[in-house]
C-alpha cells in the first residue's frame, strides 16, 4: 500500500504568503466614480504640491514662534570646572606691599619687614610677584536676560505674521493651479472617452454596411472591390479604436496624477462631455471684475506690506534698545578635588543690571538700506499697476477666445449633422444601386473628419472656458484657508 504524499510545510507557507499579499493588493486597489467637482475636491486633499505648501505654512508659523521667543526671558544655567597646572601670577605694586628683606634660616627664605623708625609703619618697596587662589576652581550659576524695549523686535513680529499670510496665499495659489490642472485633465479624458464612443458608432455603422454589401456581392449586385474597400475602412477604424483606448488610459493616468491619486486605482468619470458643454456658463459678455479676486494680486499686496515693514524696521533701527539682565553664581576654590565635600564653602556672586544701546553713527548704512526699500516699494507699485493691466488684457483676450471657440463649435456641430445626412443619403443610394461605393467612402471619411473637428473644437471651447474662469478669479472658491 503506497504512502500518501505530504505537502512540504515550506510550500504551504509560501502559498499562504502569496494569498495574503494578493488579498492586500486587491484591497489597496480602490475604485472611484467621480464628477469633475469631486475630482477637484479629491485633489485639494491629496495633491502633493498642496501638501508641501501646507508644510511651508507650518514652517512660517514656527518662525513666528521663533521670533516671539526673543521677547521671552532667556534663562541659562552654566557650570565649569578648572584645574590650574600653574596658578596665574599677579604683580602687586610696591605701595601695596612693605619693603621686604629676605633672610635664610636653615636654607629657607623668610621675609623681614623694614619699619620706619619714626612712624613705625612698613616702608613701601618694589613690586611683588604673588600667586593667588587654589589649583582646583569651579563656578556654577544661572543667568537671565529680558528684552525691555526694542522697536525692531515688535516690528519683526508683525512682519513674521504677515509672512505667514504670504505662505497661506502660496497654498491658495497651489490649490487654484491644482483645480485648473484637474479641470483641464478631466476635459481631456472626457474628450478621449467621447472619441471612443464615436468610433464605436462608426464601426457599428460600417459593419452593418459591410454585411449588407457582402450579401449584395454574393447576389452579384456589387463588385468584390466594394467589399474590400469597406473592409479596409473597418480595419482602419478598429486600429484607431485601439489607439484611442491606449490614449484614454494615458488621459486617465494624467488626471490621477494631478489629483494625487495612486495610478493603480480605478477611476471612472461619471459626467458626460455633452452635459458639460450644454451647461450655461456666461453670456459671453464681459462683466464686472475685481482684481482682488486674483491670487497673484493678493500676494503682491502682501509683498508690498512686507516691504513696508522692512522699511519701518530700518527706521526703528535708530531707536535705542533696553535689556535687563541678572545672574547668580557660586564659586569654590580647592587645593584638591573635593567639591562634593559639604563642609567646604561655596561663595555666592550675584549681579543685576540694565543694558541700554543707543545707535549713534553707522556710516549711513541704514540710510542706504532705507533708500533701497523705498525704491523697491516704487517698483512693487508699478508691478501692481502692470498686474491690473495684464488682468484686463487676459480677461479681454479670454472673452474673445471663448466667443470664437463657441462660434466654431456651433459650426462644427452643424457640419457633423450635415455629414451624417450625407452619409445616410450616400448609403441609401448605394443600396438602391444608384450610387457608388466611392461615394459612400467619401461620405464616411467626411463624417469622421467632421466628428474629429467637432471634438477638437469642443475641447478648445472647454479649455478656453476654464481659462476665462481663471482670468475672472473664479477658481478662488477652492481656497481652503
Amino acid at each position: 500500500m503506497s504512502e500518501k504524499r505530504k505537502i512540504p510545510p515550506t510550500l504551504v507557507l509560501t502559498i499562504a504568503i502569496f494569498w495574503l499579499l494578493g488579498i492586500k493588493g486587491l484591497q489597496a486597489q480602490e475604485s472611484f466614480s467621480l464628477t469633475m467637482e469631486e475630482c477637484i475636491q479629491y485633489g485639494l486633499d491629496n495633491n502633493l504640491n498642496i501638501k508641501n505648501a501646507r508644510y511651508d505654512e507650518y514652517i512660517a508659523e514656527a518662525r513666528v514662534k521663533e521670533v516671539l521667543a526673543n521677547g521671552y526671558p532667556q534663562v541659562n544655567i552654566s557650570a565649569d570646572l578648572q584645574y590650574f597646572v600653574e596658578l596665574p601670577t599677579s604683580i602687586l605694586p610696591g605701595s601695596f606691599s612693605p619693603q621686604q628683606d629676605i633672610v635664610f634660616i636653615d636654607g629657607k627664605p623668610y621675609p623681614l619687614t623694614a619699619l620706619d623708625p619714626e612712624t613705625l609703619m612698613p616702608i613701601p618697596g618694589a613690586p611683588v610677584e604673588a600667586q593667588f587662589g587654589q589649583a582646583w576652581q569651579s563656578t556654577a550659576g544661572a543667568s537671565l536676560n529680558q528684552l525691555v524695549f526694542d522697536g525692531a523686535f515688535f516690528l519683526g513680529l508683525k512682519a513674521s505674521k504677515t509672512f505667514v499670510e504670504v505662505t497661506k496665499r502660496s497654498t491658495n495659489q497651489s490649490q487654484e493651479e491644482t483645480a485648473i490642472a484637474i479641470t483641464r485633465a478631466y476635459y481631456q479624458a472626457l474628450i478621449t472617452k467621447e472619441q471612443s464612443n464615436l468610433i464605436d458608432a462608426n464601426i457599428e455603422r460600417l459593419e452593418k454596411l459591410l454585411n449588407e454589401t457582402s450579401e449584395l456581392n454574393k447576389e452579384g449586385f456589387v463588385e468584390k472591390i466594394d467589399v474590400d474597400r469597406l473592409e479596409i475602412n473597418l480595419n482602419n477604424l478598429k486600429l484607431e479604436k485601439e489607439k484611442i483606448k491606449r490614449l484614454a488610459t494615458v488621459s486617465i493616468n494624467l488626471l490621477k496624477f494631478q489629483m494625487g491619486m495612486p495610478i493603480i486605482s480605478e477611476l471612472t468619470l461619471t459626467e458626460d462631455i455633452k452635459a458639460l458643454k450644454d451647461k450655461p456658463v456666461y453670456d459671453l459678455e464681459k462683466g464686472e471684475f475685481n482684481p482682488e479676486n486674483r491670487i497673484e494680486y493678493q500676494t503682491l499686496k502682501e509683498s508690498i506690506q512686507l516691504e513696508n515693514y522692512r522699511l519701518k524696521g530700518i527706521q526703528v533701527g535708530y531707536y535705542p534698545s533696553l535689556y535687563a539682565f541678572g545672574s547668580y553664581q557660586f564659586n569654590a576654590q580647592r587645593d584638591a578635588f573635593d567639591f562634593f565635600d559639604g563642609d567646604q564653602s561655596w561663595f555666592p556672586i550675584s549681579v543685576v543690571g540694565l543694558q541700554l544701546n543707543i545707535p549713534v553713527f553707522d556710516g549711513l548704512r541704514k540710510n542706504a538700506q532705507a533708500q533701497q526699500a523705498r525704491l523697491n516699494l516704487k517698483k512693487l507699485d508699478n508691478q501692481s499697476k502692470m498686474l491690473e493691466e495684464s488682468f484686463e488684457l487676459e480677461l479681454s483676450n479670454g472673452l474673445v477666445n471663448l466667443k470664437n471657440a463657441y462660434t466654431s463649435l456651433q459650426s462644427y456641430e452643424k457640419n457633423v449633422e450635415l455629414a451624417k445626412r450625407v452619409f445616410d443619403v450616400a448609403t441609401i443610394k448605394y443600396r438602391e444601386g444608384v450610387g457608388s461605393s466611392l461615394e459612400v467612402n467619401d461620405a464616411e471619411s467626411q463624417l469622421k473628419q467632421s466628428e474629429s473637428a467637432y471634438l477638437s473644437g469642443l475641447l478648445e471651447y472647454l479649455l478656453y472656458q476654464a481659462d476665462y474662469k481663471k482670468a475672472r478669479g473664479e477658481f478662488s472658491k477652492y481656497h481652503k484657508n
